[in-house]
């Protein structure tokens, strides 16, 4: 029966370590970041889950002869955006490992 305590316990840690990372997750997704392109004329929040939460741009680049920039802008600034954002939740997650590296946690 030895075994069966060692199977309670290892369920007791999976159970524990589920409720922490939905907690480390709750406290990414609160928490935004920011990603810009052009200098600053794009800027694009998004949040630790990896949403987009706003966009800003410059008055002077959305003009209509500057569309095709301005959506090149966009995209560069929400890929900046959502990096930070990977890293954010990585960083999160590392405390939950507390540096183990366990294949496809993150």
């Amino acid at each position: 029966m030895k075994g069966m305590g060692s199977l309670g316990n290892l369920m007791k840690q999976a159970q524990k370590m589920k409720a922490e990372m939905e907690r480390l997750q709750a406290e990414a997704g609160a928490k935004t970041v920011e990603g810009s392109a052009g200098g600053g004329m794009v800027v694009v929040t998004a949040n630790g889950r990896g949403d987009l939460v706003s966009v800003r741009i410059d008055p002077e680049v959305a003009k209509a002869e500057e569309i095709e920039m301005l959506q090149d802008l966009v995209v560069a600034a929400a890929n900046d955006a959502l990096g930070k954002a990977r890293e954010v939740m990585s960083a999160e997650m590392n405390k939950l490992a507390g540096g183990l590296n366990i294949p496809g946690l993150f």
